[in-house]
C-alpha cells in the first residue's frame, strides 16, 4: 500500500529519506474493518484514535496535488492514504513497545555525513542543507523528525529480519531450479486451427447470435472547419482561433447546429446509417452517447462541428464484406478456444502420450529445443518458460510465444546438474535472503493482526470525500 502510494508522488525528498519498507498489512484490507460512527475520527487502533485532523495533515504532507486527489477519489486514493497512515501508526506503536531508540546525536551524525549536503571539499555545508529545506518547503524540525522516524522504521525492520543466515542448500536448490537445462519437443498448433468458414457456417452463426451481433448505427450532421473554409486562408491565425472560441461558446449555449453553420457559412453534411467500418468518422462515433447535442472537437488539422440525431441498434448488412470477415474472425477464435480447451482436458486427464505429439503437426514431426534457464525467452514468452520450469519430466503443456502463437510442448528431459559460480552465489544469496525476509514479514503481519484491532469509520471517510468533490 505504501509503495503504491509513493509511486504517485514526485517529491525531491523521496530520494533523500530512506524509503519506507512496507509490511503487507493484508489483515486490515478494506473489508469488515469498516464501521460507522465517530465523525471526529477516521480510524481506531486498539484504544488509539486517528483523528480527522491527523488524516488531513497526512494528506497535506503527502505532497499530492489536490486535483490529483479529486480525480482519483473513485479509485480509492483516500483509502490508500489512510492505509499508509495506519501503517505508519502501527509502526510507531511497535517501535514504542519495543523501546527502539535513535538518539539526537546519531541523527546529527547521519545528517552531517550525508553526501548531498557536502560542499566541494566534501564537508557538511549548512548553506546546502538550508537550500535543500527551502527547495522542499520544509523546516529543519520537519525534515529531522521525518528522518528520525524513517531511521526508527529501519531499526524496526532490522529487528524483525536481523541475523538471517541462509543455508547453502537453499541457495543451491534455487539456482538449480532456475538454471537447469530443459529439453522439449513442440509443435505449432496454428496449422491445426481452422482459418476459413463456409457461407453456410457464417449464416448459421449469424442466425444463432443475432442479438449479440447487433450494433449501434448513427445518423449525424457535421461540418468540417478549417482556415480555408472559414477565412479563405491556409494560416491558423489568431482570427481563426477567435472564431473557434465563438463557435465553442455557441455550442455551450445550446445553439442549433444549422444556425451555427449558417452564421459562419459552413457546409453542413448529412451521414446516415454509420458504423465505423470506415475510420473517417470514428471520432464522431466515439461521442454517440451525446445524442441530440451539438459538439465541437479538435481533429488534428481541423475542427468538426457535429450533432448525432439518431442511434439505431440493429444487425449490419449480413452480405457486407466487413461484417462477414468479422464473423469469420469470431468463428476462428471460437474454434481455437474449443480446440485448446479440449487439449487442456486431455493434458489434465493424462490422455496424451509422447508419440501423439507428431500427430498435431501437418509434417508429422516435432521441433526440438534446449532451454538454458528460466530467463531464456528466446523462443517462448517469459510466462510460458516459467510454466515449463514448474513442471516435471514427461509433461505436456500448452505455451505461447511473443506473437501469441500457441504450441503443444512435451518436456523430454531435465538436467539439474548445473554448477554455480561465485558471482551467481552472491546473486542467489541476495534472492534467497529477500525471499526469507518476505516470509518473515508475512509472519509478522499475522502477528500484528492478532495484536491490534483496527476499525475504520466509513461515514467519516465518505464525508471527507464529499468535501473534496
Amino acid at each position: 500500500m505504501i509503495s503504491k502510494f509513493k509511486s504517485l508522488t514526485n517529491s525531491k525528498i523521496s530520494w533523500v529519506i530512506v524509503a519506507l519498507i512496507a509490511i503487507p498489512f493484508v489483515f486490515w484490507g478494506m473489508g469488515d474493518v469498516f464501521t460507522r460512527g465517530n465523525s471526529n475520527n477516521v480510524a481506531k487502533i486498539n484504544n488509539n484514535t486517528i483523528s480527522v485532523t491527523d488524516f488531513i495533515n497526512h494528506v497535506n504532507e503527502s505532497g499530492l496535488n489536490e486535483n490529483l486527489i479529486r480525480e482519483n477519489l473513485d479509485n480509492n486514493i483516500f483509502e490508500e492514504l489512510l492505509s499508509q497512515l495506519i501503517s505508519l501508526e502501527l509502526m510507531k506503536m511497535e517501535i514504542e513497545n519495543l523501546n527502539l531508540n535513535f538518539s539526537d546525536q546519531t541523527l546529527k551524525n547521519k545528517i552531517i555525513n550525508n553526501k548531498i549536503f557536502f560542499d566541494d571539499k566534501n564537508i557538511f555545508s549548512r548553506t546546502k542543507y538550508e537550500k535543500f529545506l527551502l527547495e522542499n518547503n520544509l523546516s529543519a524540525a520537519q525534515f529531522e523528525n521525518r528522518f528520525k522516524s524513517n531511521e526508527l522504521q529501519k531499526i524496526l525492520f532490522n529487528y524483525i529480519n536481523g541475523g538471517i543466515v541462509v543455508p547453502r542448500f537453499l541457495i543451491d536448490k534455487r539456482f538449480a531450479n532456475e538454471n537447469r537445462n530443459i529439453e522439449i519437443d513442440f509443435v505449432n498448433l496454428q496449422e491445426k486451427y481452422k482459418k476459413d468458414f463456409s457461407s453456410a457456417e457464417i449464416d448459421q452463426y449469424i442466425t444463432l447470435n443475432e442479438d449479440k451481433l447487433k450494433k449501434d448505427f448513427i445518423n449525424f450532421s457535421y461540418a468540417k472547419i478549417t482556415p480555408k473554409n472559414l477565412l479563405d486562408t491556409d494560416e491558423y491565425n489568431d482570427e481563426f482561433f477567435k472564431i473557434i472560441d465563438d463557435i465553442d461558446n455557441k455550442v455551450l449555449n445550446n445553439e442549433k447546429i444549422d444556425l451555427i453553420a449558417n452564421h459562419y457559412n459552413l457546409e453542413l453534411k448529412i451521414v446516415n446509417n454509420y458504423y465505423p467500418y470506415e475510420k473517417e468518422f470514428e471520432l464522431i462515433y466515439s461521442k454517440k452517447n451525446n445524442i441530440e447535442k451539438v459538439n465541437l472537437i479538435d481533429n488534428n488539422d481541423h475542427y468538426i462541428l457535429f450533432e448525432i440525431n439518431k442511434i439505431e441498434n440493429k444487425l449490419p448488412d449480413i452480405n457486407s464484406n466487413q461484417f462477414r470477415e468479422e464473423i469469420n474472425l469470431s468463428l476462428k477464435n471460437q474454434f481455437r478456444y474449443e480446440y485448446n480447451k479440449k487439449l487442456l482436458e486431455d493434458i489434465r486427464n493424462k490422455n496424451l502420450k509422447y508419440d501423439d505429439l507428431k500427430n498435431f503437426s501437418n509434417t508429422k514431426s516435432a521441433e526440438n529445443l534446449l532451454i538454458n534457464s528460466i530467463n531464456d525467452n528466446s523462443k517462448f514468452s517469459t510466462d510460458a518458460v516459467k510454466l515449463i520450469y514448474s513442471l516435471p519430466e514427461n509433461s505436456f503443456v500448452l505455451i505461447n510465444d511473443a506473437l501469441n502463437n500457441i504450441y503443444l510442448a512435451y518436456i523430454k528431459k531435465i538436467n539439474d546438474e548445473v554448477e554455480i559460480t561465485q558471482a551467481d552465489l552472491k546473486n542467489y544469496l541476495l534472492k534467497s535472503n529477500s525471499e526469507i525476509r518476505d516470509t518473515l514479514y508475512s509472519s509478522y503481519d499475522i502477528y500484528l493482526s492478532e495484536k491490534y484491532e483496527i476499525k475504520v469509520f466509513q461515514n467519516t471517510i465518505e464525508r471527507l470525500k464529499n468535501n473534496f468533490r
